[in-house]
Order: C-alpha cells, then structure tokens, then sequence
C-alpha cells in the first residue's frame, strides 16, 4: 500500500497574525468613495474638486475622475483628507485617466 505524503499545516498562531494584521501603509492613501442611501457621499484622499454645483460635482481621484449629478447636492464638510457631500444623487460617472 502507498502512502499519502503528508500535508504540512501552518500553525494556528501564524494563521490569526495574518488575518488580523495591517493593511500595507498606501492601502489608506488610496481614494475611497462610500455612498449610502440616505443621500450622503463620504469621499476620502481625493486629489482635486475640478467641478462643483447644486446638480453635479466632479472629482479627481488619481487615476480616476468622477462626477455625481443630482439634485440639492451640497459639500457640507470639507478637510485636507475627506470630503462629505449629501443631496439627491442620480448618477455616478466615472472616467479613467490615461498615463500622462
């Protein structure tokens, strides 16, 4: 009879550190948009406001540009790392950038 190689385990202990470690250091430098359904859109680490009104604003996000229309929007809070925004939003477009 053959027998099976054995299965080499990780130790439980290596396994829990790497589930509940860190993110990489740039993982929270990297632009985020949350939205919820209660009209309010949390931006965080956005380069630029390119555009903004009462029905659209628009957002460089690095490689990524997006605009929001809607209606009654307003930039309520703004900061060196977030942006918090609420209205009626109706769309969301976004647009990658080429390299430059």
């Amino acid at each position: 009879m053959k027998r099976k190689p054995k299965q080499l385990r990780e130790p439980a202990g290596r396994i829990l550190r790497d589930l509940f470690r860190q993110p990489a250091a740039e993982f929270y430098a990297q632009p985020m948009l949350h939205i919820n359904c209660h009209g309010q859109v949390q931006v965080e680490n956005c380069r630029e406001i390119l555009l903004y009104d009462s029905s659209q604003i628009r957002l460089d996000m690095g490689r990524w540009e997006v605009t929001l229309y809607g209606d009654g929007l307003e930039l309520c809070a703004a900061s060196r790392g977030q942006l918090l925004l609420r209205g009626r939003v109706l769309r969301t477009e976004f647009s990658y950038k080429e390299e430059q």
